[in-house]
């Protein structure tokens, strides 16, 4: 098992190119001096109104009847994302950066994503109706290159940061779940796990920023990343120390209730783009190219799927880069990963 698995964005009315209405207007002025002209200007004047009225008719309407606004294209709790190109990945030498190069060209069309990464609370109530297959409590990932001691007992030690089950973490985002639970119940909702590009774009947008939030590195008022609190739990678990983000303490060792970082929201609206949980995508997990893609998807086959966003246990700014990628098998249930949804705009 590898450290980060374990640890585990006014037009003027007076056109020069149009005179006919001022010409029109300076023989009315001209003709108005004059009692025969004016009995013929009046006549006139219904003829035209008539005539006016039947183009203004024929006139296709600049807006649609259904059209509406962008947040009324969107469901509740969800920010519209306005379609539009961006270069998805980095080109940063940064070695946790390595499976996102290069950077390349790439254009998404529009979509809608919830504000907030799902709650306990959310999916308890799709378990409730059920839609959805009740969360794990314990935590799951593939063996690797850990030796199977260790590998269970991490396992065991990191059970208790599940957040299923516990009252007090109603509000927090749900983990310990596997890839098709989570895509289980974005489809219960009416909507589906957003893409590697789509997530991306949310978090980053198309302005270059490094951050959600921009430029500035995280701190503990952007981000829920390991902190003094964080290693403390570690050191108490006897887990490997791997240090910190930052030396602060914001009060979780674990997970934090979403939205509770509004500094560290993207200029799209979203929350927690980075850090609190990793967060599934639909995509599979494949190998970047310099080449444009328009709405990528991944590959077809495949069990490793993509994550984004970094967890409360990232300990190198690296991972709150809204580029870096990692890849988990979609059975993993662990204490890191969570989700939120994505869906169609109405009218899309």
């Amino acid at each position: 098992m590898s450290a980060l698995l374990v640890l585990l964005p006014s037009v003027s009315a007076c056109d020069k190119g149009d005179t006919s209405e001022a010409a029109d207007a300076s023989k009315a002025s001209v003709a108005a001096k004059t009692p025969e002209a004016a009995k013929a200007t009046a006549a006139k004047a219904p003829a035209k109104a008539a005539a006016t009225k039947a183009a203004d008719a024929k006139a296709p309407d600049a807006k649609a009847p259904d059209a509406k606004p962008p947040a009324e294209r969107c469901p509740k709790g969800t920010a519209f994302i306005q379609s539009g190109k961006f270069f998805m990945g980095s080109d940063s030498e940064n070695p946790l950066l390595t499976r996102a190069r290069p950077a390349h060209p790439v254009e998404v069309s529009a979509a809608c994503l919830d504000t907030h990464e799902i709650t306990v609370a959310q999916y308890k109530a799709c378990v409730g109706a059920g839609d959805c297959k009740p969360a794990f409590r314990e935590t799951w990932w593939p063996q690797g290159k850990t030796d199977e001691a260790t590998w269970v007992r991490d396992k065991t030690v990191h059970a208790a940061l599940c957040n299923a089950g516990k009252p007090d973490r109603l509000n927090h985002p749900i983990n310990c779940i596997t890839w098709p639970q989570a895509d289980g119940y974005c489809k219960a909702m009416g909507g589906r796990l957003p893409t590697e590009a789509e997530w991306e774009y949310a978090a980053r947008g198309s302005d270059g920023r490094t951050f959600p939030w921009g430029d500035e590195v995280p701190d503990p008022e952007r981000t829920n990343a390991c902190d003094q609190r964080c290693q403390a739990w570690r050191n108490e678990a006897k887990l490997t120390d791997y240090g910190m983000m930052f030396d602060a303490d914001d009060g979780y060792e674990g997970t934090a209730p979403v939205g509770s970082y509004p500094k560290g929201r993207a200029q799209s609206g979203l929350e927690d783009m980075v850090g609190n949980v990793f967060e599934w995508t639909s995509d599979r997990f494949y190998t970047y190219t310099t080449e444009f893609q328009n709405d990528p998807t991944g590959p077809d086959e495949g069990e490793a799927r993509v994550i984004r966003g970094g967890a409360f246990n990232s300990f190198r700014v690296g991972f709150a880069d809204p580029a870096f990628r990692h890849s988990m098998h979609e059975n993993a249930h662990t204490h890191g990963i969570g989700f939120r949804c994505a869906y169609t705009p109405t009218g899309s």
